[in-house]
């Protein structure tokens, strides 16, 4: 178990020093730079917490660009968001050593969160019909 933590610090460290170098190079802010930290990750709660606060987090500041984006680019820039955010997920998880491989777990979660969509839709589209039923 201790060397399975200490094999873990290193590879947090080696992760760290090549975000610090990924961020000069894209011209991003030094990691850490700003606000408190994730923390419980060592726990399946505080990751399943800490991804969900990530996800509304990404989806917020996309919604708000969709919401500022031109009326007849609005499809467009969704698209690119898609696009650009499964890129971050592909890069971020890229990072890992190769034995971590997360790209399963990254297909569901895109698959996951599809299906989601689809069936938020559906509801609402339910909902908007139910609606009209009852309209005198």
């Amino acid at each position: 178990m201790c060397g399975e933590i200490d094999e873990q610090v290193l590879i947090g460290q080696e992760l760290m020093d090549r975000a610090r170098v990924v961020a000069k190079t894209l011209g991003l802010p030094e990691p850490g730079a700003e606000g408190p930290g994730p923390t419980g990750l060592a726990e399946a709660e505080g990751r399943a917490a800490y991804m969900e606060h990530l996800f509304r987090d990404a989806l917020s500041r996309a919604l708000s660009d969709i919401g500022r984006a031109e009326e007849d680019e609005t499809v467009d820039a969704l698209a690119a968001q898609a696009i650009a955010l499964a890129r971050v997920a592909g890069f971020l998880a890229g990072q890992l050593p190769a034995e971590a491989d997360l790209y399963r777990a990254l297909i569901e979660s895109a698959t996951a969160g599809h299906a989601e969509a689809r069936q938020m839709a559906e509801a609402a589209s339910d909902h908007h019909h139910h609606d009209h039923h009852h309209h005198h």
